[in-house]
């Protein structure tokens, strides 16, 4: 992986002091863009210790898992990203699904009143298992999703982030509110997952995965979507696991 130039940590690291005037918000801001094992040593003071690997949360995708070294990291914020049609979405269905199997309680914080439920049961969620909260707005979305990972409790919290309004528009600059919800995720030890066509969380974000279609199949009628190709790539893992990429195919359910 090939940290973020000098210069941009340098720049992130002048705006928090201006921000906040906190060396722990500092420290935090460095630990979220360097390599999991200089981060450790930021954090410690040593040699990071061997047996503290993250848990995971498997997708129930073989490969996929492999890749990541075992999944979805929890207590870390993860990216989903890709345009629509690209299979982002589906994507996190599958690890809903693999999370509610295992007996996870999980929550989605629908901010584009998206989320289908029975397009969700057929993918293999169990419904009974997933909070859905329908916020009235992007900035109530914000606020939803960062009392649930308070609430602690949840193995994954997914966020819709692709109608989030810009941070400044919300009075707060983009690093204040991700360095917040990092720091929620990281105590409450919940994956925070969020699912936009571009990245959102930039540094803040332990793993960004990109979604790209290779092929999109229509049924009968031309505007049916009935199955995507997708290929899922990496474009930052700080937590180590394999590299390449990953071919999936996803059926849509209707």
């Amino acid at each position: 992986m090939i940290s973020p130039p000098l210069r941009t940590l340098a720049e992130a690291a002048k705006q928090t002091l201006e921000e906040t005037g906190s060396v722990e918000d500092l420290l935090h801001v460095l630990r979220g863009s360097l390599p999991a094992e200089l981060a450790e040593r930021l954090r410690t003071g040593a040699a990071p210790n061997e047996t503290s690997a993250l848990p995971r949360l498997a997708t129930g995708i073989a490969a996929l898992d492999a890749l990541l070294g075992g999944g979805f990291p929890r207590g870390r914020v993860t990216e989903i990203t890709g345009p629509l049609s690209s299979g982002r979405t589906s994507l996190a269905l599958a690890l809903l699904a693999a999370a509610t199997r295992a007996g996870e309680i999980a929550a989605v914080v629908d901010a584009a009143d998206a989320f289908d439920p029975a397009s969700a049961a057929a993918a293999g969620i169990d419904l009974s298992r997933v909070l859905w909260a329908r916020p009235l707005s992007p900035r109530e979305a914000l606020r939803c999703a960062e009392r649930l990972l308070e609430a602690r409790g949840f193995g994954v919290v997914v966020l819709d982030s692709d109608v989030l309004v810009e941070p400044r528009a919300t009075g707060e600059r983009s690093t204040s509110i991700w360095m917040r919800m990092s720091r929620s995720a990281t105590a409450s030890g919940t994956a925070l997952v969020l699912v936009a066509s571009s990245m959102r969380a930039g540094p803040f974000a332990a793993l960004s995965l990109e979604a790209r279609a290779t092929r999109v199949h229509f049924a009968t009628r031309p505007d049916w979507l009935e199955g995507i190709d997708a290929r899922v790539v990496p474009l930052r893992n700080r937590l180590g696991g394999s590299e390449g990429s990953v071919g999936l195919q996803w059926k849509i359910a209707w």
